[in-house]
């Protein structure tokens, strides 16, 4: 989900500037810093350049082509996401979906309101690295909270991967050297602090000589990240805007340096009463996730609630178990009564039993 729309304020703010270079000495009115808050990403001067002077077989010519058809229109310069005025009432409209997240959003408020203090409200947040059981809902609340903050959501899964030209490139003089996840979301975003989760990173493996997760030495550190190089495009991009977050099952396989550059934060499995809002929202989401969520009743029954709180699934089942609900009421009854929409009953939700190796290692 990339949202690559014209700005007209930002192409003003590059003419701007662009008058502002060819006549230093003149008068303008108003100040650049007054115009929309931008900051210039990549160099395409340089990715101009080099498109001239390399072959258009090379795979630096076709990967500069590629980023300059992604920077149409901005000459490298992209805008930040602004920390939205009622951004208290937000956390606190998310903190209903995600009550077990308490700890994760009262981080988040603290942060933001150090960058409201700020000149400029951008969007900046610290390295988090959350824990805890898997399908509780870490990457649907970094999406919620992207959404909040109107930037860009981009889920980079580490599981099993085993070198790092996923997220820092892989050299352009290899056969398939094109560059690394990192630089491409800032680009395909267009925005200049997206929110990036590495999911699972406790789970990355491989030769040690080809660390997985060898970048994220300098992407994490805020003076290194300003001019880091992807091998796959090999001129400096600034990447210390970029809003960090990182999930993990098990802190010890996970080395203390890239620990250390993190607030570290365990998010817990909803308690029983806390698992009524989540509930909720989870069917509300179904509801508006899909064309057909419409002709559903807007609330769960009492009794279905109860079922599913009961039935101690975390939330990624509960989500999928109550999707496989509503087909069994719409197979029961294949039309909505004349009563209203249709309504899933205690027989419709039946949880599936779980394989023994879910129940041993946690949920998928």
């Amino acid at each position: 989900m990339y949202a690559h729309e014209k700005n007209n304020s930002l192409r003003q703010y590059l003419k701007r500037k662009a008058d502002c270079s060819l006549n230093p000495y003149g008068n303008t009115e108003g100040s650049l810093e007054q115009l929309i808050d931008t900051i210039e990403v990549f160099n395409v001067d340089k990715m101009q350049v080099a498109i001239e002077n390399f072959d258009r077989k090379s795979n630096l010519h076709r990967n500069y082509q590629r980023f300059l058809a992604f920077l149409d229109g901005t000459a490298g310069f992209l805008p930040l996401a602004i920390v939205p005025n009622n951004i208290n009432e937000k956390l606190d409209e998310l903190l209903l979906k995600f009550p077990n997240f308490i700890e994760v959003i009262e981080f988040y408020r603290e942060q933001l309101a150090l960058a409201q203090v700020a000149d400029r409200s951008h969007f900046a947040a610290n390295p988090l690295l959350m824990t805890g059981q898997p399908g509780i809902g870490k990457t649907a609340f970094c999406h919620d909270l992207a959404n909040i903050m109107a930037t860009h959501f981009e889920l980079i899964s580490l599981s099993g991967m085993t070198a790092g030209f996923v997220l820092g490139g892989m050299s352009s003089s290899w056969a398939e050297g094109k560059p690394g996840r990192i630089v491409e979301a800032l680009a395909r975003g267009c925005c200049a602090n997206p929110l990036i989760v590495v999911d699972e990173i406790d789970k990355s493996g491989g030769d040690k000589r080809y660390d997985p997760l060898g970048s994220l030495y300098q992407l994490l550190e805020k003076e290194t990240s300003a001019s880091f190089i992807d091998e796959g495009l090999e001129i400096p991009t600034d990447c210390s805007h970029i809003v960090w977050v990182a999930t993990a099952n098990e802190l010890e396989l996970i080395s203390e340096p890239i620990i250390s550059r993190f607030t570290v934060i365990e998010v817990k499995r909803p308690t029983p009463h806390q698992m009524e809002n989540v509930l909720r929202s989870i069917y509300q989401k179904i509801r508006k996730d899909h064309p057909w969520g419409a002709q559903f009743n807007a609330d769960l029954s009492p009794t279905v609630m109860d079922k599913a709180i009961n039935s101690d699934l975390p939330p990624r089942l509960i989500q999928r178990e109550l999707i496989s609900a509503c087909g069994k009421t719409v197979l029961r009854q294949p039309k909505p009564s004349d009563d209203g929409p249709y309504s899933i009953s205690v027989d419709d939700f039946k949880p599936r039993e779980l394989p023994k190796r879910q129940l041993k290692i946690g949920f998928v």
